[in-house]
């Protein structure tokens, strides 16, 4: 019985067919991962810029109201109608300001990798003097 084998164009042997595939096919599926992977990275950070940009204004909107000496329940049901969906609001007063602080869940994407990546928005407005006081 003779073997055959196969010479490719410099003169060397080349590998089976069956190789070749499997090697190109582990290739494709580790570039799949790694775009799949970016992809979703992107996304998410992408996400999470826009729930900054909301947390900066629903902040600014709580400190409008609180600024303008509205009760807390109404500060923290506006700041949260601007805020994303399960964000936080806190409200501190100082000598002549308030401080409002919106925060938005984390990014379960970035959560599970042990990143701590949220929107923060922080609004800092002087209190009003008005008849209520």
């Amino acid at each position: 019985m003779s073997t055959i084998q196969r010479v490719g164009r410099a003169g060397h042997r080349s590998a089976p067919r069956g190789v070749e595939a499997g090697i190109v096919t582990l290739e494709v599926a580790l570039m799949m991962f790694a775009v799949v992977f970016f992809l979703t990275a992107g996304v998410t950070a992408l996400a999470t810029g826009i729930d900054h940009v909301r947390c900066a204004e629903a902040a600014r909107v709580g400190a409008r109201l609180a600024a303008r000496s509205e009760s807390p329940a109404q500060v923290v049901a506006g700041a949260l109608a601007a805020a994303p969906g399960g964000s936080r609001v806190e409200v501190s007063r100082g000598s002549g300001t308030v401080t409002v602080t919106v925060r938005a869940p984390e990014r379960a994407f970035f959560a599970r990798l042990g990143i701590d990546v949220a929107g923060v928005g922080r609004s800092v407005a002087p209190t009003e003097r008005t008849g209520r006081e």
